[in-house]
């Protein structure tokens, strides 16, 4: 705080002035609680000494009345003792029994701990209270006098008062101390305020202060900043008028004299105040020159203020201008408008000249250029009608008055409407859309097709396009519309569009719009939840009609087809001709599929009714393939595929049939082509292997020969038998083909065998579908050929019984042409079929295969041992070899011999092996069969 005296420092403000007050309240505060303190302690003081007491004579009491009255030595102890203790605070304890002599004792007197001044205040007498009661004795009475000192009390109470006043001594000063920082603050804020202002007072617009400090202070500083920036910008703001003031009288000189027009000034009185650059330029006249003060006028004589006026007025305002240095003469047109005073009383006019010599020139260049356009309108072959904005007709050619049937008296300053009559819609609405849309110049303008009605009714189809009429500006001034008469382009075009979905002959939907009203009933059907019949119609012998009557007849009987169609369907049906003699009919929203066979049922009556063409009468009937929708969730060209396979299917049962596609069956037909496709790949890829079952003399052991069985080694499944295989391509030319492909790796490995020295026959299984092929023979001697090497009548071609007895004659004259190649036969599977002995006798088959499910219960099953022995029998009568499949144990070989049946094939002889494992185990069969010759040798001599 800067450095004064008290009354500088007092008149700072209300906090100084405060301090005085504040300071006088504390003194006072202090001063009554300071007084009430001193009263509350000593109170205390004396109720504790109370307590002390009444403590120390309860203590003593008793003991003194248990002595003795006469034994003045034990009081006397029994006090000192109490006065030691009871500590220092006790002054005297006195016992006294009635009139005897009192006995007494003394503390030493304690040092005061307050000051003299505070004792005699406060002034604490020395408590002393008596306490008396009877002696046991009898009627005597003692009574005890205790007294205290004085001293502890006040220093007790002067303790407290010291404790007090230090707290509070340290509360003044803090109150003082917070409140002389508040003066110090507030004095400097005082400052900053001053500072502040006088450098605002000195032009400094951008003082602000610093917003910091107390509360006050810095709401002081946002007060006067706020006020500062009012102050500065209002400031700011006049300087800133002043300067745009100033400008704006500087930019408005340098805009006159900028103008390219010519522009002058005068006054009420006519005289001359200022004109600008353009001015100076075209009459070179100096600026603010005076008709007084200049040779000749600054202006023409036209302008001159008796005539400016009426010349500026009227509706010609042109004049003939002729510049300075001898330039050419200019048209222009004046005008000149009054200024006033700020108190609205005239002050002059301002005059201006605008040179229209160039736009005369465009107006007259305008006006040829239209004569030229009329000519031209007039020789084309469009019409073209203009408007103005208002959709009047402004013009018309030749060509849109013949197309309109409106001469061009009658036409202009009609309505369009009027006029250009279209059938569907307005020709001003198009109109005025193309004025509304955003043009661009020289662009394409959308063809509208329509149909103009000539006034006298007839009607053209037209097309034509409307473009806006746009100013420089771009606004729209009208309209103009080019149209042409395309009656007999359009009459082709529908043509075009209709063979395009027709067919030309009956003139019924072709394929393409087919697809169209089968993808729509479709989706007709799937939202209705009703059923859609995609029926497939092929003429039952139509081919003999055209052969038998020419193609004109068979034509005519196509269109009479089409007709009893077309006749037939309903709203929700649609037909077309698929080509040739197929038709394919939509019958839709039906409930079930018995609906669908009775409408069937009706059309192939229709169909079915005579047809009178020319002098003939025709019949014919229809095979109809039925797909139904969605039971069939398929697809347009699955259902129209699904239809035609149907159709085929009743073609085969023997047409003038209806049969319905089964979504089951075609599905199990699927999988099956599926399969079939697979074990194709599986032939193509190598995985298809042949493998080697031996045929052997039960007696001598020799290897007779070995059967080709086919197996699939599989990537996935490992080697599979022909169950996997021959199931899947049966009935099919997949099975010719694997049959062709057994015989051709059985040959190839003969070959191998022959060079190896090994003459064995290999027997072959062929399928009664591969072998009633009409080519067999043919086939079978070429895949001879492709082995040379291998003798024909080392293969034996094994074929079912069951299949050999399907076709008697045929069978009998197969085998022989295959035998006349040197091949042999054997019959398969021989006593499960129905075979008699004229069968056997007429099958020409050099060898008989025992069935393996009666080999198997020669042992226990007295019916089957009887029919094997048939069987060896009826083949011996027949002078035909037996072989004995699916031989499993020594005593079913033992018991074939015993029946006469030597020759055997089966797992107890070996399984079918590959064929590079079929060497290794031929010579380990010929050594275990020496090796038993050699031991039955052995015991034959000892047996006998």
């Amino acid at each position: 705080m800067r450095t004064g005296n008290l009354s500088t420092w007092l008149l700072r403000g209300t906090y100084p002035r405060l301090y005085v007050p504040i300071v006088l309240i504390i003194v006072l505060v202090s001063t009554v609680r300071y007084h009430y303190l001193v009263a509350t302690e000593t109170d205390e003081a004396r109720r504790h000494a109370a307590t002390e007491l009444r403590r120390a004579g309860d203590a003593l009491l008793p003991s003194l009345v248990a002595l003795p009255a006469s034994d003045r030595q034990a009081q006397a102890t029994l006090l000192s003792e109490g006065i030691a203790s009871f500590g220092r605070g006790i002054h005297s304890l006195k016992w006294q029994v009635d009139n005897e002599p009192a006995t007494e004792a003394r503390a030493p007197r304690l040092p005061a701990t307050a000051p003299d001044w505070f004792a005699q205040w406060v002034n604490i007498a020395p408590p002393s209270q008596q306490f008396s009661q009877a002696l046991s004795g009898g009627g005597a009475s003692g009574r005890l006098t205790v007294t205290l000192q004085a001293a502890p009390l006040v220093g007790q109470v002067w303790s407290t008062v010291v404790v007090q006043l230090r707290i509070s001594a340290l509360n003044i000063f803090t109150i003082l101390l917070l409140l002389t920082l508040l003066l110090r603050a507030n004095a400097r804020m005082l400052r900053r305020l001053a500072e502040a202002t006088d450098a605002f007072r000195q032009g400094r617009l951008d003082t602000r202060m610093e917003v910091t400090g107390t509360l006050e202070s810095r709401a002081m500083a946002a007060t006067f900043n706020d006020m500062a920036g009012k102050v500065q910008s209002l400031v700011l703001s006049l300087r800133e008028t002043q300067q745009q003031q100033s400008e704006q009288l500087h930019f408005t000189r340098q805009l006159i004299d900028a103008l390219p027009l010519p522009v002058f000034v005068r006054d009420a009185k006519g005289v001359t105040l200022e004109v600008n650059c353009a001015w100076q330029r075209l009459f070179h006249a100096p600026a603010g020159a005076g008709s007084a003060q200049a040779s000749t006028p600054a202006y023409p004589q036209e302008l001159s203020p008796e005539r400016s006026t009426q010349i500026a007025q009227a509706q010609d305002n042109e004049i003939r201008v002729h510049p300075a240095n001898h330039q050419p003469p200019r048209d222009m047109a004046y005008y000149e408008a009054p200024f006033t005073t700020t108190r609205g009383t005239l002050a002059g006019t301002i005059g201006t000249l605008v040179d229209v010599t160039e736009r005369k020139r465009a107006q007259e260049a305008l006006r040829a250029e239209k004569e030229r356009a009329e000519v031209t309108l007039a020789s084309i072959g469009d019409g073209v009608i203009t408007t103005d904005p208002s959709g009047c007709i402004e013009t018309i050619n030749e060509a849109a008055q013949l197309m309109t049937g409106f001469t061009a008296d009658q036409a202009l300053g009609r309505q369009l409407d009027d006029v250009f009559r279209l059938y569907e819609e307005l020709a001003s609405r198009n109109a005025s859309s193309a004025a509304e849309r955003d043009t661009v110049p020289g662009a394409l303008q959308p063809v509208t097709h329509e149909v103009l009605i000539h006034r006298s009714g007839e009607r053209y189809a037209i097309e034509y396009t409307a473009s806006a009429i746009r100013q420089g500006d771009g606004t729209a001034a009208g309209c103009v519309l080019v149209f042409r008469d395309v009656t007999e382009t359009r009459n082709l075009r529908h043509q075009i569009s209709w063979h395009a979905r027709h067919d030309p002959l009956t003139g019924l939907y072709n394929r393409a719009a087919l697809a169209e009203r089968l993808t729509h009933a479709i989706f007709v059907a799937r939202q209705k939840g009703l059923l859609l019949a995609v029926c497939m119609l092929d003429l039952d012998h139509f081919q003999t009609v055209n052969d038998a009557h020419g193609n004109r007849v068979g034509d005519r009987l196509l269109k009479e087809t089409a007709r009893r169609l077309g006749a037939f369907i309903t709203p929700q049906d649609a037909v077309a001709r698929m080509g040739g003699d197929e038709f394919v009919l939509l019958l839709g929203e039906l409930p079930d599929v018995p609906a669908i066979e009775a409408r069937v049922d009706v059309l192939m009556q229709q169909l079915a009714a005579p047809y009178a063409i020319d002098d003939r009468v025709l019949h014919t009937t229809v095979s109809v393939g039925v797909a139904v929708f969605p039971q069939d969730d398929a697809n347009p060209d699955t259902l129209l595929r699904h239809a035609d396979q149907a159709m085929c299917q009743a073609k085969g049962f023997g047409r003038n049939q209806m049969h319905v596609f089964d979504v089951q069956l075609d599905h199990a037909v699927q999988t099956q082509h599926t399969r079939q496709t697979r074990v194709a790949q599986a032939l193509h890829a190598g995985e298809l292997v042949l493998h080697y079952q031996p045929k052997v003399n039960l007696r001598t052991g020799e290897i007779l020969g070995l059967e080709a069985l086919l197996r699939w080694q599989h990537p996935e499944q490992g080697l599979l038998g022909p169950q996997h295989v021959l199931p899947l391509i049966e009935d099919a030319e997949l099975e010719v083909e694997v049959g062709e492909w057994v015989l051709r790796q059985a040959l190839a490995q003969m070959r191998q065998w022959t060079d190896a020295g090994m003459l064995w026959e290999v027997s072959v299984n062929i399928s009664a579908p591969h072998f009633h092929r009409a080519n067999f023979v043919e086939r079978l001697k070429d895949i001879l050929h492709t082995c040379p090497e291998v003798s024909p009548t080392r293969l034996e071609l094994e074929i079912l019984e069951s299949a050999a007895l399907q076709d008697m004659q045929y069978m009998r004259h197969m085998m022989q042409s295959c035998q006349a190649l040197g091949v042999r036969f054997a019959l398969d599977d021989f006593g499960t079929g129905f075979s008699s002995l004229s069968y056997l006798k007429r099958l020409p088959a050099e060898t008989i295969k025992i069935d393996q499910s009666f080999v198997r219960g020669i042992l226990e099953d007295g019916d089957d041992l009887t029919l094997v022995s048939a069987i060896v029998a009826l083949a011996a009568a027949f002078h035909r070899h037996v072989v004995a499949e699916g031989v499993e144990t020594a005593e079913q070989c033992a018991k074939l011999l015993e029946l006469g049946c030597e020759r055997a094939q089966g797992f107890g002889i070996a399984r079918p092996m590959p064929a590079h494992e079929v060497l290794t185990w031929a010579r380990e069969h010929a050594a275990r069969h020496a090796a038993r010759a050699v031991q039955e040798a052995a015991r034959r001599p000892a047996s006998t």
